[in-house]
């Protein structure tokens, strides 16, 4: 995979990534929304697990080249990639459900909430939004949290 240099860019470690992927398996036939993709770790894991169709969102057009150059890589047919605001795509976006949401945030641009409460409507019933950030108090009910030194994931599961 393709990565970058000096964009302020903060790929998800390993560790975590692997963590994220043992929770939340099994991915086959599912589809999947990756927010602030950046260079795509965490969608192109869903798509290597088997998940059905990824939409990946980023902002920084550097960066989105890089991840369009990490899709090729991939030759998957089941991707979408969108040059947006996170925050525009959650506002301006509709009719679109997922069986999972994933974020990875600049941690200190959105909190939680502000994310999770606007993600929620692309959940499809039973979904999972999943958010990579710094450790921090969560004001929030029904979430499992695991932490990683100063990184902490947050899960918050849909109705059913």
């Amino acid at each position: 995979m393709f990565d970058v240099k000096n964009l302020h860019v903060r790929p998800t470690q390993a560790k975590v990534r692997k963590s994220i992927f043992q929770i939340l398996e099994p991915f086959d036939g599912l589809e999947v929304l990756d927010l602030y993709a950046g260079v795509g770790t965490l969608g192109i894991e869903a798509m290597s697990r088997g998940a059905s169709r990824v939409v990946f969102v980023e902002k920084n057009r550097r960066v989105f080249k890089v991840l369009q150059k990490n899709i090729e890589l991939f030759e998957s047919e089941n991707s979408k990639l969108i040059l947006m605001d996170v925050q525009k795509y959650l506002v301006q976006v509709k009719n679109q459900q997922f069986d999972i949401v994933l974020a990875d945030p600049p941690y200190s641009e959105v909190s939680f909430s502000s994310v999770k409460d606007k993600a929620e409507q692309f959940l499809k019933p039973g979904g999972i939004f999943c958010m990579e950030m710094k450790k921090e108090s969560i004001d929030e009910t029904n979430v499992r949290v695991k932490h990683y030194g100063s990184t902490q994931v947050v899960f918050w599961k849909s109705a059913a």
